[in-house]
């Protein structure tokens, strides 16, 4: 694990080799939760049978995977798909910073989609625990969350149509515990935007769909990944 921003102490760390040795040697594999995620639905879920999708988590982060002719991206560094880092936002005014008035996310950059519309981020911005609380505020009309809730909405709407004009993707899957308990601002600003901003010929061919998998859509896809790599069939999403 190179770097965790989130999770300190968890930089260059051994993780597969630690776990190994304190499991007796047992072999041990480590990859996104995203990763995994993209891996069971398309085994099982909202993506079975798609060669081109993209996975889409909004939880605590805000994170992705991408298939394309029916393999995983990866990239020269194995980051690839990292969409919640993508950035949507910069200062218009061109006499300060790019970077004034902006969120500062928690890889260090401004302007990321998940500084803006993960759940985390929501919360820190209204000063509460958990982003429940600032869509309850939005739903009895508070200005502050309002406000939050919106950029939100904004942020996750131009990452979706940065997708779709990218990559031409058949579908986007969209799970996470933000996403299912409030798709209202997550799902329909995506789609929105699509119709009305994306290139005519990809938003045509997309569909912008839950996850199917709830909250063990990781567990399940670690095991059908831990399952093929042992058997050397895991070569699609390695």
């Amino acid at each position: 694990m190179h770097e965790a921003p989130n999770i300190v102490g968890f930089k260059e760390f051994a993780l597969a080799s630690r776990l190994s040795d304190a499991l007796d040697g047992l072999t041990v594999f480590v990859d996104r939760d995203t990763a995994m995620a993209a891996i069971a639905e398309s085994a099982i879920g909202a993506a079975r049978g798609a060669r081109d999708f993209i996975y889409v988590t909004v939880s605590t982060g805000l994170g992705g995977t991408i298939v394309s002719g029916g393999r995983m991206l990866r990239g020269t560094t194995n980051t690839a798909g990292e969409i919640g880092h993508f950035p949507v936002a910069f200062q218009l005014d061109t006499t300060r910073d790019a970077a004034a008035d902006l969120p500062r996310c928690g890889c260090g950059s401004y302007g990321c989609a998940e500084s803006f519309a993960a759940g985390r981020n929501l919360a820190d911005a209204y000063g509460v625990a958990d982003a429940a609380e600032v869509f309850t505020a939005w739903a009895r009309g508070d200005p502050r969350a309002t406000a939050i809730v919106i950029r939100a909405e904004r942020a996750l709407a131009n990452l979706a149509v940065g997708l779709v004009n990218m990559l031409n993707p058949a579908l986007i899957v969209v799970g996470g515990s933000i996403a299912d308990n409030q798709p209202g601002h997550v799902l329909e600003p995506m789609r929105r935007a699509i119709a009305e901003r994306a290139f005519r010929a990809p938003a045509s061919a997309v569909r912008v769909v839950p996850a199917a998998l709830g909250g063990d859509v990781g567990m399940l896809g670690a095991v059908f990944a831990a399952r093929e790599r042992l058997s050397g069939r895991g070569e699609w999403f390695l």
